[in-house]
């Protein structure tokens, strides 16, 4: 064996193992990830009771803005709250449906969506966590623009 085909055959290796090794999460594009957010949002839709067709529109017209910093933000949101992927979804789904836009680098919109999503007052600690994920989010906002 010459020494391209060993260096080819050992860059096919380390590919495939380190390919296999990734999560699957780390593996998809933003753009994979927007696309389940709206497929998310219109599953739970569509068990609400909605047509698939209908319940796909209204969800990417939810999320149409930008939907791979929408769900980029969204991450950022749900990795620094104390609430499940599940929870959000679920209250996104009923702001989707009453056709309410969502501004995640607001301040006010991530202390509303926590307060509708646990469905009590917050306290000052989590009101400075919501506060440094619209800084946060801001920031994934110029850097998108």
């Amino acid at each position: 064996m010459n020494t391209k085909q060993l260096l080819a055959l050992t860059l096919l290796t380390t590919a495939l193992t380190l390919n296999a090794a990734l999560p699957k999460e780390f593996t998809l594009t933003y753009k994979q990830q927007a696309n389940s957010l709206s497929t998310a949002l219109a599953n739970i839709l569509y068990k609400r009771g909605i047509e698939k067709e209908k319940a796909l529109e209204i969800s990417k017209d939810f999320t149409s803005e930008n939907e791979e910093l929408f769900t980029l933000m969204l991450h950022n949101f749900i990795n620094h709250s104390s609430f499940t992927q599940e929870q959000v979804l679920e209250q996104l789904s009923v702001m989707t449906l009453q056709r309410k836009n969502i501004n995640l680098s607001s301040y006010s919109s991530l202390v509303q969506l926590s307060q509708r999503v646990s469905k009590t007052v917050l306290d000052d600690d989590q009101l400075k966590i919501l506060e440094l994920i619209s800084q946060k989010n801001s920031t994934l906002r110029k850097v998108f623009a």
